[in-house]
């Protein structure tokens, strides 16, 4: 039997809801940059479906013969200044946590189970995200944070959870991670781990299928309903 020892956050789409908010920071960027290029809520639904902002603006491009003269260079210029876009924007959003979510690290806090945050995006973005929470949730709380320039693949490649485990000190069957993309959920699965899915706004039409929990949010979970749910038993889930 397994005992729960981890919580691991899998992205910042699952601690809170800024995919639109990343969008908009896009289409800034390619505005800037001189680009006829408009990312409208469908498209960028579409483009989530890929892991990393260089990768969906490198599929955009080619899959619509738009701007060829976009090299790779110049993609990742854009994607910087969406990134400083997007920080600057989630600073003046009145940003709040994703139901549930910070009653569930309150509760694993208190029965000594680690928290974690383990993503592949950039240390700028979990920075800014950070700054927007201040005063509502506490990054101290998690025992790690693991972003792209600790991996060499980004998800769906297992690295940043391996990662996270060694940090943690742990094994695979000790920890259950939370995600709200398939390709990431993907990631936290090959790595061994029991992967519970909260689709966001912008993914709630993806394909789950394959997670071994789906839920809307994190409303209602316990300590005790999660670690139930470690041992492959999902009557108990909940509260």
């Amino acid at each position: 039997m397994s005992q729960l020892k981890a919580v691991i956050f899998g992205a910042i789409g699952t601690i809170a809801e800024t995919s639109d908010i990343q969008r908009q920071a896009f289409n800034k960027a390619f505005q800037a940059a001189g680009l006829d290029w408009d990312w409208n809520a469908e498209t960028y639904r579409d483009l989530l479906k890929l892991n990393g902002g260089q990768t969906r603006i490198r599929a955009y491009r080619d899959a619509n013969s738009v701007n060829a003269e976009v090299t790779d260079t110049a993609i990742a210029d854009l994607h910087q200044a969406k990134t400083t876009d997007y920080v600057a924007m989630l600073d003046r959003a009145d940003l709040q946590p994703r139901p549930g979510v910070v009653e569930l690290i309150d509760a694993c806090i208190s029965q000594n189970i680690q928290v974690a945050f383990c993503t592949s995006t950039s240390r700028e973005n979990v920075n800014g995200l950070k700054a927007a929470l201040a005063g509502i949730l506490p990054f101290e709380r998690f025992a790690t944070i693991v972003t792209i320039d600790r991996i060499d693949r980004i998800k769906p490649a297992p690295d940043a959870y391996l990662y996270c485990l060694q940090q943690l000190g742990l094994n695979a069957d000790e920890a259950i991670a939370i995600e709200d993309t398939p390709v990431s959920m993907a990631a936290a699965q090959t790595a061994g781990i029991f992967t519970i899915a909260t689709p966001g706004a912008a993914t709630s039409g993806q394909d789950f299928s394959g997670a071994d929990l789906l839920l809307p949010d994190l409303t209602g979970m316990s300590v005790d309903g999660l670690s139930v749910l470690l041992d492959r038993q999902p009557t108990a889930v909940g509260t």
